[in-house]
């Protein structure tokens, strides 16, 4: 049975707003012309989506940050350059709760990724939106002449029914993220979208949970990434857990694997490493 972008929403997204809905219908057909054309690529999409959205659940990137989550924020190293420290950091949660994130967003994402400086409040109206999560005036902008509408002038179309599906496939597709998704490389993925490895173990549970749904397997121990990864950790590779996704530490033990028995030098998992694994 094939295994559609609509049957995955209906699955892990019960609770996922009327426009997304909507949009992943797909009556377009915009997801093939993305060429997001195989279970694997529609996992990884939808892996990425999920998290992005929060099931579906987001539209928009929410402002009401609370001194614990400031805390962590400036724990993680992201707004050191705004704040003097993590106490005027944490501080911020005060004007949060009254603005809703206007002045933080004005602030953090100002005089950057094509916004004004903060007192334009660019970053407040360019915030975070949609399925893969359009941020910074550039990004409204540009998505808004690959697509044909202005998302600069009005950001919420971004999230709307008719239109949400193409900002979020056309940097898809700028950012060549299928061909990340045919090596199954789930971080290289997350960094092409992510521009970083934030939320990489929830993306990767996300990815644990779609992968056997779209191939129709009961379990990820079906996965040839997850039987690659058994057989090199039983030869003394490290890779960690098996999980069936393909991260940094299952390519380095590939590509070890690969030096020691004289095969091509690329993490790939293609037939010559099943063969040397004894993997059909």
């Amino acid at each position: 049975m094939t295994v559609f972008a609509t049957d995955i929403v209906a699955k892990f997204a019960v609770d996922a707003k009327k426009d997304y809905v909507t949009a992943f219908k797909d009556e377009g057909g915009l997801i093939g012309a993305a060429q997001i054309n195989t279970p694997l690529r529609l996992a990884h999409f939808m892996a990425q989506t999920l998290h992005e959205t929060g099931a579906l659940t987001v539209k928009v990137e929410s402002g009401r940050f609370t001194a614990k989550n400031l805390g962590r924020m400036w724990d993680g190293g992201n707004w050191h350059r705004y704040f003097e420290n993590r106490a005027a950091c944490v501080a911020m949660a005060d004007q949060c709760a009254i603005d809703n994130g206007v002045a933080l967003f004005s602030l953090v994402y100002g005089s950057r990724m094509g916004n004004g400086p903060p007192p334009s409040r660019d970053g407040w109206t360019y915030r975070g939106r949609g399925i893969l999560q359009t941020t910074g005036r550039e990004s409204y902008t540009r998505f808004g002449k690959r697509c044909g509408v202005d998302f600069a002038a009005d950001p919420n179309l971004v999230v709307s029914a008719a239109h949400a599906l193409k900002p979020a496939l056309a940097e898809w597709s700028d950012k060549n993220c299928n061909a990340a998704a045919d090596h199954n490389d789930i971080e290289l993925v997350t960094r092409l979208i992510n521009g970083g490895v934030v939320g990489l173990d929830a993306r990767k549970a996300w990815f644990a949970k779609i992968w056997p749904f779209v191939i129709g397997a009961p379990q990820v121990k079906t996965s040839t990434a997850w039987k690659v990864q058994v057989a090199l950790g039983k030869l003394g590779y490290d890779v960690g857990a098996p999980d069936g996704v393909v991260g940094s530490r299952t390519r380095a033990a590939i590509l070890a694997y690969r030096a020691k028995l004289g095969l091509p030098l690329n993490p790939a998992i293609q037939d010559d490493l099943l063969a040397a694994l004894g993997i059909v």
